[in-house]
């Protein structure tokens, strides 16, 4: 796990402004439909795990009476805190820590949110178990991650591109998987909303700093995938030429259950 860890700090340090100015990760229709979904109360306090640039918990923090974001990287947490600051963002703090092991005491939060991360997780039901245990009962959880195939030999092609491309990639999981996960940390299911981002995949590339020989293989791929169909991510070229992909997307909502 320290290993893995050490990965995703290294990949995330050099990719944490290329990362922030990603059109999926900083695009505020897509984070407002992710506050939408979790439908905030003004009194709420919200805890954002993996909360990388912080756009999701500036959101929160528009709305709810404190907002805290967690993450294992600094960098990206430097960027949501000089950009917080320069928009006079309040209610809002960021901290470094390990998501597998929140430093936060059962209950501390009425409203739980991690988008985007759980495919870097190496055991992402402890995660979810985590963001369950620091949730209030009857409070909110809300996850929203890529997703992949249901069938495995598909999910395993598109595996093959991911890791070529970022080697803190874990593995993105089914949704049929993503509802697993809170079932058994103990939290009802009460919203799902599917959808996509669309990358570019040369821009998705450079954002990783993928080597020459990965990129090539990268590309390699996806042009069979595109002739064949073998992962379901539908690749195009798109009016301009660019190769683009479908990434599944999934937000998953629920409640935490009383406990006894």
């Amino acid at each position: 796990m320290s290993h893995h860890n050490d990965v995703v700090r290294q990949s995330f340090t050099v990719q944490a402004a290329a990362y922030a100015a990603q059109p999926w990760i900083s695009d505020a229709e897509r984070v407002a439909r992710l506050v939408a979904t979790a439908a905030p109360k003004t009194e709420d306090r919200v805890l954002d795990v993996a909360c990388g640039p912080g756009y999701v918990a500036e959101a929160f923090a528009q709305v709810c009476r404190e907002v805290i974001g967690v993450d294992l990287t600094e960098a990206p947490l430097r960027l949501a805190e000089e950009r917080c600051r320069a928009r006079g963002v309040t209610h809002l703090s960021f901290i470094t820590g390990d998501v597998q092991q929140l430093p936060f005491a059962n209950g501390e939060f009425d409203l739980v949110v991690c988008r985007l991360a759980v495919h870097h997780f190496t055991e992402p039901q402890r995660v979810v178990t985590e963001m369950g245990r620091v949730c209030r009962p009857a409070g909110t959880v809300v996850l929203e991650d890529i997703a992949a195939s249901e069938h495995t030999a598909r999910a395993a092609y598109q595996h093959q591109i991911e890791v070529l491309r970022d080697p803190s990639h874990v593995r993105t999981l089914p949704l049929s998987e993503l509802l697993g996960l809170f079932r058994d940390a103990g939290v009802e299911v009460d919203r799902v909303i599917t959808g996509a981002v669309v990358p570019e995949v040369e821009r998705w590339l450079a954002t990783t700093k993928a080597s020459p020989e990965h990129a090539a293989e990268v590309r390699h791929l996806i042009e069979a995938d595109m002739a064949e169909d073998l992962s379901g991510t539908r690749p195009f070229r798109d009016e301009q030429g660019r190769l683009r992909f479908h990434h599944l997307t999934a937000i998953v909502a629920g409640r935490k259950l009383r406990q006894g």
